[in-house]
C-alpha cells in the first residue's frame, strides 16, 4: 500500500523514485520480492551491483532507468570517470547470457543459506534469550543480534573487536534518544569454522560483560 502511494505521488509530481534492490538475490524463505521497478518502469529508477554476488573489487553496478533518462546518465557517467574497463563489461556480459551469472547465484545462495541456518542455530546454544536474541532476517548476507538492554552494543563490540571478532553496533544507526543495543553480524565470505569461531568467541565476550555488569561494585 506504501509503495502504490509512493508511485502516485511520483506520477503526480513527474518524479522518480529510486530502486535500490539491495541484496535481493539473496533471499533464503519464501520468493523473492518483487523490484518496485515492475510496477512503473516510467518512474522507477533501478539500481543494482555485481560487487556481492561475484565480487567486490569487479567495481561494477547497473542502473535500469526509464526510458527518457538514459542520455542523461550517460552524460552524468562522462562527467565522472568515463566509464569502467571495456573488457570487464564484455567478459561479464558474456558470462551472463552463457548462463553462468544465474548458476552461480543459485549456488552462492545455498551455500550462505547453510552459513546463516548454522549461525542462527550455534548462537542460539550459545547464548540465553535474556541476554541476546537473534533476528534473523531472511534476506541478504547479516542478521541481526540483539542485546539486553543493559549492555552498550558499542561497548560489546569494540571488545568483540580484540577477540578478533568483526560486528557492528546497532543503535548508532537510531535517531538520538531511540537507540536500542544490538549488533549486526556477516555471515559471507566466511567458512563454516570461521563463523563457529567466531559465534563462540562473540558469546564470551557478551556473557562476560553481562557479568561485570551485574557484579556489585565494592563500597
Amino acid at each position: 500500500m506504501r509503495l502504490r502511494r509512493l508511485l502516485r505521488w511520483a506520477r503526480a509530481n513527474n518524479a522518480w523514485v529510486v530502486d535500490d534492490d539491495y541484496d535481493s538475490e539473496f533471499r533464503y524463505e519464501g520468493y523473492p520480492f518483487p523490484a518496485l521497478q515492475s510496477s512503473d518502469p516510467d518512474r522507477v529508477i533501478y539500481l543494482g551491483t555485481f560487487s556481492k554476488i561475484l565480487f567486490p573489487s569487479l567495481r561494477l553496478g547497473y542502473v535500469i532507468a526509464p526510458a527518457d533518462l538514459p542520455d542523461a546518465f550517460c552524460g552524468a557517467r562522462v562527467l565522472m570517470d568515463r566509464h569502467p574497463p571495456n573488457a570487464d563489461q564484455h567478459v561479464l556480459a558474456a558470462f551472463m547470457a552463457q548462463g553462468h551469472l544465474e548458476r552461480h547465484i543459485r549456488r552462492v545462495r545455498n551455500v550462505y543459506a547453510e552459513h546463516r541456518a548454522h549461525l542462527i542455530e550455534t548462537l542460539g546454544e550459545l547464548l540465553p534469550s535474556e541476554i541476546a536474541w537473534l533476528q534473523p532476517g531472511d534476506q541478504g548476507m547479516h542478521l541481526v543480534l540483539w542485546l539486553a538492554h543493559a549492555l552498550d552494543d558499542r561497548e560489546v563490540a569494540a571488545l568483540a573487536a580484540r577477540a578478533g571478532v568483526a560486528v557492528r553496533a546497532v543503535s548508532p544507526m537510531f535517531s538520538e534518544g531511540n537507540g536500542r543495543p544490538g549488533l549486526v553480524l556477516g555471515f559471507g565470505g566466511f567458512s563454516r569454522a570461521q563463523m563457529e569461531g567466531a559465534a563462540r568467541r562473540l558469546a564470551e565476550v557478551i556473557k562476560n560483560t553481562i557479568r561485570r555488569r551485574a557484579k556489585p561494585r565494592r563500597k
